[in-house]
């Protein structure tokens, strides 16, 4: 197998992986809309700050997010283009309601 074709699975296959919690999903889910901080994915998701917290560390350590600070507050945005793309086609598929992006 060459060496380009070994490259673009892997680097897809690190994607897929980042996506493959569902609190993931719903984060990158969430900030195409727009950059939230850490407050509003909590209040939409529903859970704890450290679990939240631990899937955007998980996000943003492979490349898919990043962050500013504003204040005391902490915003998110994809930061990975092929992340939109991607999860966009997902949402057509699985979300058709809810594919606006």
């Amino acid at each position: 197998m060459d060496l380009k074709r070994r490259q673009s699975a892997d680097s897809a296959s690190e994607i897929l992986a980042s996506l493959s919690h569902p609190t993931r999903l719903l984060i990158v889910c969430l900030l195409l809309e727009r950059e939230r901080f850490v407050g509003e994915l909590l209040d939409e998701l529903g859970s704890t700050k450290g679990n939240i917290s631990q899937h955007l560390r998980v996000l943003e350590q492979g490349g898919h997010l990043a962050s500013r600070k504003e204040a005391n507050k902490v915003y998110y945005r994809i930061a990975d283009e092929r992340l939109r793309k991607l999860v966009g086609a997902l949402q057509k598929l699985y979300c058709p309601g809810l594919a606006a992006h």
